[in-house]
């Protein structure tokens, strides 16, 4: 997740080649293309939960063999007319179809997208537009009362002989970040979770020390995002097969909405992390990161797809069914993506950049049914080692700028501000600042400077929700790096950074840290 593991792994031994490309093939035959707008004169305006049924508005008619629409349902890696033939109803204009939920049950319908049918020369032919399940919320049965209390977050030390050395109370932090790899709840020794059918044994001896962590914040009044990723050890289908070509070279992978199994897996793992996490015993999570700088996917989510547009397809088909298992559980919770401080950057085969990820993922979502989706971002200068954030280096106020740092933090808020990017409701979508740091390599000063400027952008933008600053102790690969991020020594005591981030919001700080800067830092601000 942090910088310090941009180090890649060594090299491991290789499956043959031609099971990688076997796999690869086999995962683009079985993912459908992206869904037409309308596939005929039929279009589906809306998939709403009422009560314990789905209702499904459409408009518009045309003709059918057997003189009936048929409603299919199919899974995110299918395309109608495969799937259940649901429903029927005569093949008449404003035709409404309703179906039971069956939520947790083996006749789900909680995860399928619906598309509109007629009978065609022997068989059923699509002739509407594909759409998921609008209000996945409305199936929760709770929705814990959010700890949106502040911006002001930390990515807190966990190592055992640091653990409550440093406190982010102390810091007067009211938000704090918290990795899931998913190896971490594979392990079949927990609870049974009974889910669509099937089943299910996660790994609860290693979830409930991850327990303690959240009370314990959720005790100091933080709220808690949890970022959650596929690592090589992760339960096998969890993984796309998009990565098995390089599995164990890469940092992290990604999530498998291409095979059945995969999708199940999920849509069950989803659900029940929202489920034990909603304030009832186990702890808090009122958000939850889906990836770590997913535009960056060579090596923060591995997948050989071929080309952009698959790759964007598998990341939001995977990203639907988790949005999906996490409403529909805990309804207050929001679900986020991730892109890093790359925005306008010429794409290379590596990385898109994040501009055109955003646009790209925005555009597949909203073509099978607008969610509102949040944005966390990773606002870095443009080079990791640079520790004056209010210099602007590669980041000028465009939408060309090749990074989005918090000095031309505006370009992105400006972009989610345009009527595509707007959320189902109409609102701009809120932005978390889940990662950004400074290093003290050059001197703690401006490192100290950088991060009252980093909180002063973040405070004077209404469209960001947080700012979760790393770290707060040193991390021994990044410092190899010359990327001393942490506000306290690896021996736990504490830089300038320290007291400075603890009174931020002080105008005898402010102007210390502009005094360091050589310019008053509010000057340096676009407020949005």
């Amino acid at each position: 997740m942090q910088k310090g593991q941009i180090i890649m792994k060594v090299l491991k031994s290789l499956a043959s080649l031609a099971l990688s490309l076997a796999l690869v093939i086999t995962a683009f035959a079985m993912v459908p293309p992206v869904d037409a707008k309308a596939a005929g004169s039929v279009a589906i305006g809306s998939v709403l939960i009422q009560g314990s049924d789905v209702v499904i508005a459409t408009t518009g008619a045309t003709g059918s063999d057997d003189g009936l629409f048929h409603l299919v349902a199919s899974d995110v890696n299918e395309s109608a007319p495969v799937g259940i033939d649901v429903a029927q109803a005569p093949a008449a204009s404003g035709t409404t179809f309703s179906v039971p939920l069956n939520k947790g049950a083996a006749e789900s319908v909680l995860f399928k997208k619906f598309t509109v049918c007629v009978m065609s020369g022997g068989a059923l032919k699509p002739v509407s537009n594909s759409m998921f399940i609008l209000n996945p919320e409305a199936a929760a049965q709770a929705g814990a009362r959010r700890m949106d209390r502040s911006k002001k977050g930390i990515l807190p030390a966990l190592e055992g002989y640091q653990l409550g050395k440093c406190q982010p109370k102390d810091l007067g932090c009211t938000q704090v970040n918290l990795t899931l790899p998913l190896s971490w709840i594979t392990g079949g020794s927990g609870i049974p979770w009974n889910y669509n059918g099937k089943t299910y044994n996660f790994e609860t001896a290693r979830l409930s020390a991850y327990d303690i962590s959240l009370k314990k914040f959720n005790e100091q009044g933080c709220q808690v995002s949890v970022i959650i990723v596929v690592d090589a050890a992760a339960d096998g289908r969890f993984i796309s097969p998009y990565s098995m070509d390089q599995l164990g070279l890469h940092n992290y992978y990604g999530l498998n909405a291409s095979t059945k199994e995969g999708v199940e897996l999920l849509a069950a793992a989803s659900s029940y992390l929202a489920n034990r996490w909603c304030g009832r015993g186990y702890g808090q999570v009122d958000n939850f990161i889906i990836g770590n700088e997913v535009n960056a996917y060579t090596m923060w989510n591995y997948m050989n797809c071929g080309s952009h547009e698959a790759f964007v397809r598998e990341y939001a088909n995977a990203f639907r069914v988790i949005y999906n298992g996490i409403k529909s559980e805990n309804s207050t919770a929001n679900v986020y993506t991730c892109i890093d401080h790359q925005w306008a950057r010429p794409e290379a085969g590596y990385y898109m950049s994040g501009k055109g990820f955003l646009s790209s993922f925005n555009s597949y979502i909203k073509s099978q049914g607008n969610i509102d989706w949040r944005l966390a971002h990773h606002p870095y200068n443009s080079q990791l080692s640079d520790p004056c954030a209010w210099l602007g280096a590669g980041a000028p106020h465009s939408q060309s700028a090749p990074y989005v740092t918090v000095y031309n933090f505006d370009v992105l808020t400006d972009y989610l501000s345009t009527p595509d990017l707007l959320s189902p409701s109409g609102a701009v979508r809120s932005v978390k600042i889940s990662e950004v740091g400074y290093t003290s390599a050059y001197g703690q000063e401006q490192q100290a400077a950088s991060i009252v400027y980093a909180y002063l952008v973040a405070m004077n933008n209404r469209f960001v929700d947080g700012i979760v600053l790393s770290r707060e102790t040193d991390h021994t690969d990044e410092i190899a790096q010359g990327l001393a991020y942490g506000i306290c020594n690896v021996d736990a005591s504490r830089k300038m950074a320290y007291s400075w981030y603890q009174s931020a919001d002080n105008p005898n700080t402010i102007a210390q840290a502009s005094a360091i800067a050589g310019v008053d830092l509010m000057s340096r601000i676009t407020p949005r």
